[in-house]
């Protein structure tokens, strides 16, 4: 009897164990929605673009990022000059699920101009803050022209250090989440880029690297 009784406390000890573990995997868990939708010239609605691509001359693109979880999300662009923007940088925020933050905003879009050449976005998603790149980045804000060349440089050698270093990770599991066919937003595009949103679910980091050419 006491040995039966011994067994169930040492069992229920190893669950209480295990859900911790579990939850506290959960806590650190990324999770975000996220789109890059492009319009072709013409065209009326847009195609997800989720790897590198080659895009025509005067094609238009607008990204959705919305945090699910309490995680720092960055979206950069290295322009076909080599400049680098700070599209969307979000400290360890949880969404509410209601914050879909479209990039631009409203009915905006960015072009493809006619310089050919190649834009690199870099979306970042971590259970904690990103301190060494966000250094960076306001290093880079605070430069002057002639030393934001070799920030940039150093931006980048950051973001692929990341990348390197989190891919001992579980591969990040990346689902089409349908929106049901229900315009949400109304005119300004929104329900379009929603029915192109990915649905990621990282363990405590995520980085994604799209190469347009044009």
């Amino acid at each position: 009897m006491k040995r039966a009784r011994f067994i169930g406390i040492l069992t229920l000890a190893l669950l209480a164990v295990a859900t911790a573990g579990s939850l506290a995997d959960d806590a650190a868990t990324v999770k975000l929605r996220w789109a890059l939708g492009a319009w072709d010239a013409g065209e009326a609605a847009p195609k997800r673009i989720q790897k590198d691509v080659q895009l025509d001359t005067g094609a238009k693109l607008q990204f959705l990022v919305e945090p699910l979880s309490a995680c720092s999300v960055y979206l950069l662009l290295l322009d076909s000059s080599d400049a680098l923007y700070v599209l969307y940088r979000e400290s360890a925020k949880k969404g509410s699920g209601d914050e879909r933050n479209l990039i631009p905003p409203g009915s905006g879009r960015f072009q493809l101009d006619d310089d050919a050449g190649r834009e690199t976005f870099f979306l970042l998603a971590s259970h904690e803050p990103l301190d060494k790149l966000e250094g960076l980045i306001e290093s880079h804000d605070a430069a002057s022209d002639s030393a934001k060349p070799a920030i940039v440089e150093s931006v980048v050698a950051e973001i692929v250090r990341l990348n390197r270093e989190h891919r001992r990770l579980s591969r990040p599991i990346e689902k089409p989440v349908m929106i049901g066919g229900q315009t949400r937003g109304g005119p300004d595009g929104r329900s379009a880029i929603d029915q192109l949103a990915v649905e990621v679910t990282a363990e405590t980091y995520y980085g994604k690297t799209i190469t347009i050419e044009h």
